[in-house]
Order: C-alpha cells, then sequence, then structure tokens
C-alpha cells in the first residue's frame, strides 16, 4: 500500500510541477556563482552563453539546466557577448578586452581592438561586427573617449569608424542589416548609420538620461531605453525620437525583439527584477513576473516562447512561455502630454542643485528663482526649448541660506516647487 501511494505522489507531482512551472512565467536557473551577470545570447534553445562582470564565461548546452564556468580570467570585466554559431563567438569587456573563439568557447584567443570600456558587441553575421564602448573621465593624463570598432573579417581587424574625446560613452550598438544600425549611451546619445557605419550621424534623442541598449525592428522603426524608466522609439529612421509614457521608473538595461511585433525589456532597482514584454510592436506593454527581486541586466530570446534574462548576484530565469503578464500597462506607449517639473536634486543643497523638467512639445519656457518675498533672484532658462527632457543647474553660491521656490511658465502653463538652500 504504502509503493502504491508513493507511486501515486510520483505521478501527481510530475503532472502538477510542470504546471506550476508554465503558470509562473519565468523560473529561476541555478549559476552556481554569485556574480553579477551582464550579457546573455544564446544560438538555439539548447546552446547559451553568459558574460560575468568578474572574469568569468559561462555556458549551457542544455538550455541552462547547468552552467558551467568556461575559463577564469583574472582581472577581466566582460560585459557583452555574441555567438554566430554553436562554434564561433566574442566577448568584451574592460581593459580592452576582445577575446574569440572558435570551439564554443572552450579556447580563447584575444583580439586587438577598443580603447578601454568595450560595453556592447553585435555581429550581423560571421565577418561583420560592431563594438561600442568609451572611457570615462578620471585617468591621469588619459582623455575621455567615445567609440565604435567594426570588423569585416571576423575580428582578424579591427578599424575605428567612430573615435571622439567626449565623457559621453557609448554602451549599445545594433543593425537592422548590413547598412541601417544604431548605437547609443551616456546623456541620451544616439548615432545612426544608413551605410554600415561609414559614416555615424548624431542624431536628437530629446533627453539627457543615460541610454544602455538599443534594438532596430525594421529600417525606420527602433527602440532605446535607459535609466529611470526611459523609453524612446523612433518610426522614421531617427529623425524624431518619441520619448514614451512609462508606467515605471525602474532602471531599463537591455531591450530585445525576437521579431517586429513581439520584444521584451529588462531592468529593475534594489528590491524588483523587471521584464516587460509587448506582442503588438509596442503599441501596449505588459508588465511581466520576472521572479526575482534582483536587477536584471540582460534579456535574449530564440523564439517568442523562449527566453532568458541574467543579472545582479548570479540570476539567472528562464521562460517557455514567454512569460506571464500580470498587469498591462495601458498607457504606456502615449507620450508625455504635459509640463513635468521634478524636484531638483540634491535637496537641500549647499551650493549647486540640477533641476530638470520635461516638455512635451516645442515651446517657449521661462525658469526663474525667486525668495520667499517674491523676489527673482535668477533667470535659469529664457528661450525656446524642444521637446524631451532638460536640466539646468542652479548656482546659490552667492545667495543667503533659506526657502526658494522655482517657477517654470510654457505658455499658460505654470508649474512652481520650493528648494532649500542650507550650507
Amino acid at each position: 500500500m504504502k509503493d502504491e501511494r508513493n507511486r501515486y505522489l510520483d505521478l501527481l507531482l510530475a503532472i502538477v510541477l510542470p504546471l506550476l512551472t508554465f503558470a509562473q512565467g519565468w523560473y529561476t536557473q541555478t549559476s552556481g556563482t554569485n556574480k553579477s551577470l551582464f550579457d546573455v545570447h544564446f544560438v538555439d534553445t539548447q546552446n547559451g552563453w553568459i558574460a560575468s562582470m568578474t572574469n568569468s564565461i559561462f555556458y549551457t548546452s542544455d538550455g541552462g539546466q547547468t552552467w558551467v564556468d568556461l575559463e577564469p580570467q583574472p582581472s577581466v570585466n566582460y560585459w557583452g557577448i555574441y555567438f554566430v554559431t554553436i562554434l564561433e563567438g566574442y566577448a568584451v569587456g574592460s581593459p580592452g578586452k576582445i577575446r574569440h573563439t572558435t570551439d564554443a568557447g572552450i579556447t580563447w584567443e584575444d583580439q586587438t581592438g577598443g580603447d578601454y570600456n568595450n560595453w556592447g558587441v553585435y555581429f550581423l553575421d560571421e565577418n561583420s561586427g560592431w563594438i561600442a564602448g568609451g572611457r570615462e573621465e578620471g585617468f591621469p593624463g588619459q582623455d575621455p573617449i567615445r567609440y565604435i570598432y567594426h570588423t569585416s573579417n571576423g575580428g582578424d581587424n579591427w578599424t575605428a569608424q567612430l573615435y571622439d574625446f567626449d565623457e559621453l560613452q557609448l554602451w549599445a550598438v545594433h543593425f537592422f542589416d548590413a547598412d541601417i544600425g544604431y548605437a547609443v549611451g551616456d546623456g541620451g546619445t544616439i548615432f545612426h548609420t544608413t551605410n554600415g557605419g561609414g559614416a555615424w550621424l548624431e542624431q536628437t534623442s530629446g533627453t539627457i538620461r543615460h541610454l544602455r541598449s538599443v534594438h532596430a525592428t525594421s529600417p525606420d522603426t527602433a527602440w532605446a531605453v535607459g535609466v529611470g524608466g526611459l523609453v524612446l522609439r523612433t518610426i522614421d529612421g531617427g529623425s524624431t525620437w518619441d520619448s514614451l509614457y512609462v508606467g515605471v521608473s525602474y532602471g531599463l538595461s537591455d531591450i530585445y525583439f525576437v521579431n517586429y511585433q513581439t520584444g521584451w525589456i529588462a531592468g529593475g532597482d534594489t528590491i524588483n527584477g523587471i521584464i516587460l514584454s509587448t506582442t503588438n510592436a509596442g503599441d501596449s506593454w505588459v508588465l511581466q513576473n520576472s521572479g526575482t527581486s534582483n536587477f536584471l541586466y540582460a534579456i535574449y530570446f530564440t523564439d517568442p516562447d523562449t527566453g532568458w534574462a541574467v543579472g545582479y548576484d548570479g540570476t539567472i530565469v528562464h521562460t517557455t512561455s514567454g512569460g506571464t503578464g500580470i498587469e498591462e500597462l495601458s498607457d504606456f506607449t502615449k507620450p508625455q502630454s504635459e509640463v513635468v517639473l521634478t524636484q531638483n536634486n540634491p535637496n537641500p543643497f549647499s551650493r549647486s542643485t540640477v533641476i530638470s523638467f520635461t516638455m512635451p512639445k516645442t515651446s517657449r519656457v521661462e525658469l526663474k528663482v525667486y525668495d520667499l518675498i517674491g523676489q527673482e533672484v535668477a533667470i535659469l532658462v529664457d528661450e525656446e526649448l524642444y521637446a524631451g527632457e532638460h536640466a539646468v543647474i542652479f548656482d546659490g553660491k552667492n545667495l543667503p541660506n533659506g526657502v526658494y521656490f522655482y517657477r517654470l511658465t510654457s505658455g499658460d502653463i505654470t508649474k512652481t516647487k520650493l528648494c532649500v538652500l542650507l550650507r
């Protein structure tokens, strides 16, 4: 009788557990590490690789049921990984690291290209690939830079297509085809090419927030995501970028579309791992149950059902159902329709503080600061500004301690907030 009960329980578990897994949408896979995982790429539903911030590349040949640390590398931080076949792939990182494998990652060789932080890598085929990166300020005797490197021969040679002495680094690059590509980075930077990177032209994003990922879904349509819940979309090849209204304010680190209609966004904060999905080309987005409270840095799908997201503290989550939605953000893609004036940061402040605001359309803007008796003490903005996010510095070094209010006026709209100067 006992054996019969055990067989019954085994049968019940065999039926119920898969149903629970399916209902969950996303479930955790065991990585075997507490290292932060920054990028993930699969060539099919079984074979995938993960780039780790701290020295390691992980590989699975069974869809993530088991992960193997292929090659610990002291003093190497891997930020991006891309495989063009089951055997051939590339891992990029810092300092100035490009590594190439032709045996699925068992052995790696160094290639020359990139100067410091090689943040993102994308390959169109076995020959043609790009790397985006840069170097921030603060290195003695070295200028800040940003760059895009390209290879046309599988990495035997990497040449700079873009190389600027600018502190706004580039974090990601993506191509729709051999001609049309985008690169994004700090300060709302967007570059676009229509000739395979022969010329990169900077576009107006309408934001100063940092962008972390970009994905082109057609010759004219592309998406970019970044900090503070920022989602940008263009439908005219980047001539204009619309900032879409976001129902979440988390940092968004990666965006990936498996086809024109179906895509996902990953990100989070200190207590939430966030995954958003769309099945109608971004007309609406669904907040999914990610199955983790850890920040998610990257997401990748091999088809509309099968995907992985990776992140902080060795987190790997996997779905075979496209993920499960818990809340539809029906207004997610509505452009910001009103003037938004945010609280200055820091507040209180001892000398200077940043005031940010968002304009729904190009218009004349005044931003002035007053003391408590209504006397004007500073004019921060008095000009026509384009639609999007703006930020200005209010320097109070010559003002006494006290409470001040700053007022933004555009047409018949007025917004006012208080700030405190305290030394």
